[in-house]
Formats: structure tokens, sequence, C-alpha cells
């Protein structure tokens, strides 16, 4: 029977998919009135609130679990932060169709760092589902990569990065606590980012705090579910869920943005739906294995 342990997990990275796409509206909306790194400083400090008081409520020895985290830790802390400027930027400057598709990779890179540096086992049903994930993506966004090649390249270092972290994630749990990981990363990207902003920064209009709020609440909520997801399931397993963002994101940007919802988008939407519940399924009959 599919534990339920990986049930939870599932639940949890949908969840957080969802959460992560509503910040990717306001990320948009905000861009024309403040930078990346400004974007990014509010991003985190918001988790770095919630993830301090979680700190102090469960009395963790911050020095002792940074200690066993290690390099991992402050791995995924360092790409973590990388990953997050780059789609940043990336959100900012190119069509919101070409940079969701690049940056729907990373489950790809996870998958793959996985299995080189966790040995979790590749199965021909994760490369195939992936494969269709994928193909679901392009059909639904019908990217047209005619953007300015720089942010889509960070686009794709994005995604690379981002794959880099999640492993370097799923590597800590073994380690450190959840709260203790979130954290540390929130730390860390709250004072870079407010180093790098200071030369740009600019003092938003009311509306425009509210959106930078905002981008801080939904990422701090998609990053502590998607936290918690990878300490209930291998990474290879849970990171496919991710792909369930390109189904959100067509339609909140249809709600916010008014993009149609075309047959293609709803074509690719189906196709990455239906590769979702076949990796489900699939773990469910074989015990998640």
């Amino acid at each position: 029977m599919f534990g339920n342990q990986k049930t939870k997990a599932v639940c949890l990275m949908l969840l957080s998919a969802l959460l992560f796409s509503i910040m990717q509206v306001f990320v948009k909306w905000s861009s024309a009135w403040v930078g990346t790194f400004e974007q990014t400083f509010f991003r985190n400090l918001v988790s770095l609130v919630i993830a301090a008081g979680m700190v102090r409520r469960e009395r963790r020895d911050m020095v002792q679990e940074v200690k066993n985290g290690g390099w991992a830790l402050w791995g995924r802390s360092l790409f973590g932060f990388l990953g997050v400027l780059l789609f940043f930027y990336a959100a900012g400057n190119a069509r919101q169709a070409d940079v969701a598709m690049l940056n729907r990779a990373s489950p790809v890179f996870v998958t793959l760092f996985a299995a080189i540096f966790l040995k979790e086992r590749i199965t021909v049903v994760k490369i195939a589902s992936t494969a269709l994930c994928l193909l679901g993506a392009y059909i639904a966004m019908q990217p047209s990569f005619d953007s300015n090649p720089l942010p889509l390249l960070a686009a794709l270092g994005a995604a690379v990065v981002a794959g880099i972290a999640y492993t370097m994630l799923s590597y800590c749990k073994n380690f450190t606590a959840p709260s203790v990981i979130i954290f540390h990363f929130s730390l860390l990207s709250t004072v870079c980012s407010a180093v790098l902003m200071l030369p740009s920064f600019v003092v938003p209009p009311l509306p425009v705090c509210f959106m930078l709020l905002m981008i801080g609440v939904f990422a701090a909520g998609g990053q502590f579910l998607l936290t918690y997801a990878y300490r209930h399931a291998p990474a290879s397993e849970v990171s496919i869920y991710q792909y369930a963002g390109v189904v959100f994101t067509a339609g909140l940007s249809y709600f916010a943005f008014g993009e149609a919802l075309s047959g293609s988008s709803i074509l690719g939407g189906v196709v990455i739906l239906g590769a979702i519940f076949w990796v489900f399924e699939s773990q469910r009959k074989s015990g998640g294995a």
C-alpha cells in the first residue's frame, strides 16, 4: 500500500506548486516598480521571520544543527538563493511562457542529481512520466523562445541550480530539522539580497508594498511545504509533482493577466495531469518503491 508518508509528500508538493504559482503572479505585477534584488529580499524576509519563530518554539540548537547539515546545508542555501535570483530576473524580463517552460526542467535535474549523488534509482516510469510532463508543458505554454536570450539563459540556469539545491535538501533531511533548513536558507538569502538591493533600492507605493508582502507570504508557504515534502519521500519520487505548477500557472494567468486558455493549454494540462496520476498510481501499487 502506498505509505501515508509518501501520500502526504505528494499533497505537500501539489500545494507547494500552487503557492509558488501564485507568487509568480505577484512577481510579474511588481517587477514594473521594483528590481529583482528587492523582490528577493521581501520573498525571504517573511520566511525568515516564520522560520525563526519555529526554531525558537522547537528549541533547536542552531550551532549543532548547522554543523550536522555541513556542506549540504550551505549548498542548499547558496544554490537556492542563486536559483531565486535567476528566476525572478527571468520572470521580470521575458515572456512568462518561456520562463515557465525552462524553469519546469528543474525536476529533470533533481532526478539526475539524486541518482548521481543520492544513489536513487531511475526507473522507466520516472523517465517516461518526466518526458510526458515536459511535452505537456510545451504544448500548454507554447513557448516561442523569442525573448531576450539572457533572461532565457537565466531561467534555464535557475532550473539547474534548483535541481542541485533540492538534491542537497533531500540529503539534509537526515541530519537537520526542516525549520533549521528554512531558517538557514532564509537568513542567508535575506542578508545577501539586502546587500545587493541597496544601490537600486526604491521606496515602493503602498499597493506595491502589498505585492511584495504577498510574494513573501506565498513563497514562504511554498517553501515550507516543499521542504517537508522532501522530508517524507525521496527527491526523485516527489519532484515530478512540481509540474502541476504548469496547470496552476495557466489558470492563474487567465484570471490575472487575461491570457487565453487555448486548446493547446488544455491539452497540455491534461497530458501533465495524466503523467502525474500515472506516477502516483505506479508508486502506490509498488509501495512507493
